[in-house]
């Protein structure tokens, strides 16, 4: 018996505004050229050899994917006091829910991650909310991602999209956030696109009519007081200026920030010593911005200079 599927008809395509972020961990490509042969599972070297290659590559990778979904979950899913909530109306009840359910979903591929929102506002009131987890979990994954010697590259930017499957997003608003990502961004950052900062802005204007629109305006502030403008005019996402700090690392440990430092420092002395001009270059730049930033944590933190004995594990990705 032959079993037929069931094909989506083009009517039933949802197609809509969304915001997306890709990101990518940078230096997996040097790690996966290694695993060019199936080891012998007899032969403990070689198995001891391709687990350290694997751990480099794939438990970075869904180490990453699992982190920044915790991160998500921890900044955009608020939880009230069960006896405050018992307390509501059912009205107030249902208004709650719709400001405080995020339909953000996720999408794996390769070594990056892509997740992204629908902006349709029908069921769900208030997409500022799920934006700001977005930024939230991206900005605290980098921080930790470098910190551990994993630098991240993104881009983020909003257009219209469809869903193809559940989990799967396809349109122009993966592809802008694609080429951010890969020919935008350059060094470790995560850059915003120009209609995705529009959005926010023109959010952030709308008049509080109701509590769906005080509530969007209020957390696009939020959203805007995360974001900054690089040196070469591009807006970024700021994970260690003052509105990251206000908002969601209240209580970062200060050490995340000088460990993301050290690995900032040994990178920058690892390329400029190999003479790799081009990395080098783009981790002057990181370094300028940390060394912009350490106030805000390390209020007695000097310019360190890099420990020229050890160098930065792993290399990173220099494809675009």
């Amino acid at each position: 018996m032959t079993r037929t599927k069931k094909r989506r008809h083009r009517g039933d395509i949802d197609i809509s505004y969304y915001v997306v972020a890709f990101i990518d961990v940078l230096g997996q490509q040097e790690h996966l050229r290694t695993l060019t042969v199936q080891p012998d599972k007899e032969n403990a070297a070689q198995m001891k050899s391709f687990r350290a290659a694997l751990k480099q590559t794939y438990g970075v990778v869904t180490g990453m994917r699992d982190s920044f979904q915790k991160f998500f979950s921890s900044f955009s899913q608020p939880q009230m006091n069960q006896d405050r909530l018992r307390q509501l109306t059912p009205e107030q009840r249902r208004q709650y829910a719709e400001l405080t359910s995020n339909p953000v979903q996720f999408q794996r591929f390769s070594d990056s991650i892509i997740v992204f929102l629908s902006l349709k506002t029908d069921r769900f009131k208030l997409p500022t909310s799920g934006i700001f987890g977005i930024l939230g979990a991206t900005a605290s994954s980098f921080l930790y991602g470098l910190a551990a010697g994993h630098p991240l590259r993104g881009g983020i930017e909003l257009g219209i999209a469809m869903e193809m499957t559940r989990g799967e997003i396809y349109g122009a608003a993966l592809a802008r956030a694609y080429a951010i990502e890969s020919k935008v961004a350059l060094y470790p950052r995560i850059v915003l696109g120009p209609e995705f900062i529009r959005y926010l802005q023109l959010s952030r204007k709308q008049k509080p009519s109701d509590v769906y629109r005080t509530a969007g305006k209020q957390m696009s502030q939020c959203c805007i007081d995360m974001i900054a403008e690089d040196d070469d005019g591009l807006p970024f996402l700021d994970y260690l200026g003052p509105g990251f700090k206000k908002h969601i690392a209240s209580n970062l440990d200060v050490k995340v920030v000088q460990m993301a430092y050290d690995q900032v420092l040994k990178y920058s002395e690892k390329y400029k010593r190999e003479q790799n001009t081009t990395l080098a270059f783009r981790y002057t730049l990181l370094r300028n911005y940390f060394e912009a930033r350490l106030h805000l944590w390390l209020p007695d933190a000097g310019k360190k200079e890099p420990e020229t004995s050890e160098s930065a594990e792993g290399t990173e990705n220099t494809s675009t």
